[in-house]
């Protein structure tokens, strides 16, 4: 399976996994909450096992483990990520349904907004912004049942404001979890180890009350633990490092409209006519993203104008063959990435001969085969496009794009003197 083609993939299955958690998470209202996800996280620990394992991550948790600050940004995306959806769900649902519930914490995409910037570097375009206020709409209206006024009961008010705190969490979990890019496996088993060890402590500190596992129990800890917590889990975060992050985002405003079909054929809830409105501003809201071609692109540290869009493109790399790329990504470093017109190729050697190197391909020379193809369709690049891409230290590669982009300048205006005279 091509890369660009897994992406997607990964992408859907996630989405659809994620909206079925709050269905299954209503098969352990009533029980101990603590010991549920105790269970959950002992029971999927030897499964994240297996896929570390498999994808040959053993010495990868070796040196995590030697590492204290790489395990503390680790423990901070688990506590960020784990714990909103899924303890902060399910304990609401005992409150409140599992619609409203679904409706307040999927506004967490809109809210990446605010960390996009600051924490990705990633320029936001007012396009991207329309799209998301559009989907956000959407999840307005569903929370307000379409009456577009807010109704909440007091004894519900305050479970509404720790969704929307959760949310904000699960926002920059995401966001840390791309700036981040340790190795998946070995991050989705340490994930679930850590979140073993909180709810183990919070069982044994709320007085150890046992509670009997029940059939639709048992079930609700083998899918969270199995189709969740390691196969959803493993497919958000990977499809969210290879994709724009507000296409990732976006696209998971769809998640309360599923999670209201899956609950009227589970459950019996009956869909309501505004239901169908959350989903067509939902898809306008994701059509003006899929065709946003300024927003996610870098954002550079200087004010300097360069020929085309810088894209960080380092989680389309997470798992290349490229020895040195591989390195760069260990010891912190980025890949960014720029589409310029085969025309300018003079330009790359001009800039390589003052000691700036780069990876450049074109749609003849495929030199990193499986990547490019998600590269150059993230930025967009037609068969007349060479895609230049540096790796190293970020601030390295706005040095050569910003040289690249001044000898572009300098050519283009001599073409145009040319022209004139």
């Amino acid at each position: 399976m091509k890369i660009k083609t897994k992406a997607y993939a990964y992408l859907v299955t996630s989405l659809f996994t994620g909206a079925l958690l709050p269905i299954v998470l209503t098969l352990a209202k009533g029980t101990n909450i603590f010991q549920f996800f105790m269970l959950t996280y002992l029971f999927l620990i030897p499964f994240a096992l297996v896929l570390a394992h498999s994808k040959g991550s053993s010495k990868i948790i070796k040196a995590y483990l030697s590492n204290g600050k790489i395990l503390a940004i680790i423990a901070a995306i688990a506590f960020l990520t784990y714990v909103p959806i899924q303890f902060v769900i399910l304990y609401s649902e005992h409150y409140i349904s599992a619609s409203l519930t679904t409706a307040v914490f999927r506004t967490s995409p809109l809210l990446m907004l605010i960390f996009l910037p600051t924490v990705l570097r990633e320029k936001l375009s007012k396009s991207q912004v329309i799209a998301l206020v559009i989907a956000f709409l959407g999840v307005y209206i569903a929370l307000t049942q379409g009456t577009f006024y807010i109704s909440v009961e007091q004894n519900d008010l305050p479970i509404i404001i720790f969704l929307i705190f959760a949310a904000l969490a699960y926002a920059l979990g995401s966001t840390l979890s791309k700036k981040y890019v340790f190795d998946m496996p070995s991050s989705i088993l340490l994930f679930n180890v850590f979140m073993f060890f909180l709810f183990a402590f919070l069982f044994v500190a709320s007085g150890i009350q046992v509670a009997p596992i029940s059939l639709g129990l048992a079930f609700a800890i083998i899918y969270i633990s199995l189709v969740s917590n390691i196969a959803g889990f493993y497919m958000y975060f990977t499809s969210l490092r290879m994709l724009k992050t507000t296409l990732v985002t976006n696209t998971y405003f769809l998640s309360p409209f599923i999670t209201f079909t899956f609950a009227l054929l589970l459950l019996g809830e009956v869909i309501q006519p505004y239901y169908l409105a959350v989903a067509a501003l939902v898809a306008v809201g994701i059509i003006i993203q899929k065709f946003d071609k300024i927003g996610g692109t870098f954002l550079m540290h200087r004010k300097i104008r360069t020929v085309n869009s810088v894209l960080d493109v380092t989680g389309i790399f997470t798992e290349t063959i490229d020895a040195v790329i591989r390195e760069v990504i260990k010891n912190g470093g980025h890949v960014l990435a720029m589409k310029l017109d085969n025309t300018y190729k003079s330009i790359i050697d001009e800039v390589a001969s003052e000691g700036m190197y780069a990876n450049v391909f074109t749609d003849k020379l495929d030199a990193l085969r499986y990547e490019s193809s998600l590269v150059r369709d993230t930025l967009g690049a037609r068969e007349n496009e060479m895609v230049i891409m540096k790796a190293g230290e970020p601030g390295k590669g706005e040095d050569f794009f910003n040289a690249l982009t001044e000898g572009v300048d300098r050519v283009t205006k001599n073409n145009q003197r040319l022209i004139k005279t």
